[in-house]
């Protein structure tokens, strides 16, 4: 029997799905390595709106890639910043005029380029107020060159993650803050707990037990604003609260207690959620194995619907992004490969 079916069947055994109904392979419409072949990651993806868009990709390597989202062909390249480190989140503006860039190292901002060209424009800043608030605002060099409000407006908020870390050591704290598309809470993760505030003025409306322990925690607010969905490694699974009462929805269990999600995110309907991560297991062989795994999970009655774990690289290092209809999906690998395929049915 080849390698690639022992490892198939290993996999399989441990996500419990039956070979005859196993859907392991995304179907790909395109797929794109690194460019200049040397090592590195995807982070961040983001697909611009419209329906002959781009698809930008920001790597550890600190580029920043666009491409484009019918065949993948590179449009353009942009390196940030030394000692900058990797770009790690790549976010379009609502009309699709703008992408804004984060830098794993250069503190809470982004940096905005015109999407057309990558042109640098300036920088959104962030700040985190005394009440836990997280403010965004353009500072001087963007507003000079765009004018207005300095592109505030015209952002999908629930896009953008902001990380805080402080202090160093045992004494060092991680929080991780999401926003809902409506604008109107943000949630704060920190040590197994996230709290959920309002934005209008900071009161906490909530706060629910989950998330990491340590460090960062993937989470995402649904579509229609109403409720939020947390990993947590320990138990591995995610859960979905419901906003208004903080009511535990429904529970997506993972497969193996070692695995790992690095981002959430629901179809733009909300009928489905989506984790991508990876996946250790032993092959047949006895020997450590790992594989990229994406997940679509159906909202309603938390039944898993399809299982990705190949074409996936040894990890899926990126969040998914939707095309403007919601029909083609991105990611990017642990391997640098930037991957389109077609949303599956429900």
């Amino acid at each position: 029997m080849k390698l690639s079916s022992v490892l198939g069947l290993a996999v399989m055994c441990l996500l419990g799905v039956s070979s005859t109904f196993a859907q392991n392979e995304p179907n790909v419409v395109w797929e794109a390595p690194t460019p200049s072949g040397f090592a590195n990651s995807i982070l961040g993806i983001g697909w611009s709106p419209g329906g002959a868009g781009q698809v930008a990709v920001g790597s550890t390597d600190r580029w920043v890639r666009s491409r484009q989202a019918s065949n993948g062909a590179l449009v353009y390249s942009v390196l940030q910043p030394i000692r900058s480190g990797s770009a790690d989140q790549t976010i379009y503006s609502s009309d699709g005029v703008f992408l804004a860039v984060h830098n794993s190292s250069g503190g809470l901002g982004y940096r905005v380029h015109r999407a057309a060209d990558g042109v640098f424009l300036g920088t959104i800043t962030v700040t985190v107020e005394d009440n836990g608030l997280v403010r965004f605002a353009p500072d001087a060099q963007l507003l000079t060159a765009v004018g207005g409000d300095g592109t505030r407006l015209r952002w999908p908020i629930e896009n953008f993650t902001v990380v805080s870390t402080v202090g160093s050591g045992y004494q060092r704290t991680t929080t991780t803050f999401n926003f809902s598309p409506n604008g109107v809470y943000q949630s704060a993760a920190s040590r197994s707990t996230i709290t959920i505030q309002r934005r209008s003025d900071g009161a906490t409306i909530k706060r629910l037990v989950g998330g990491a322990t340590r460090g960062f925690t993937p989470a995402a607010f649904t579509p229609d604003s109403t409720g939020i969905a947390v990993w947590a490694a320990s138990p591995n699974q995610t859960t979905l609260w419901r906003l208004s009462d903080g009511a535990m929805v429904m529970q997506f269990p993972g497969a193996a207690t070692d695995e790992g999600v690095g981002a959430i995110r629901f179809m733009p309907d909300g009928a489905r959620l989506v984790t991508t991560g990876y996946l250790p297991f032993v092959d047949g062989d006895g020997l450590w194995q790992q594989v990229g795994v994406i997940r679509f999970w159906r909202v309603a009655d938390g039944t898993l619907r399809n299982n990705y774990y190949r074409r996936t690289g040894i990890g899926v290092t990126s969040p998914i992004a939707w095309s403007f209809d919601a029909m083609f999906f991105a990611y990017g690998t642990y391997e640098g490969t930037t991957v389109v395929a077609r949303t599956p049915a429900p």
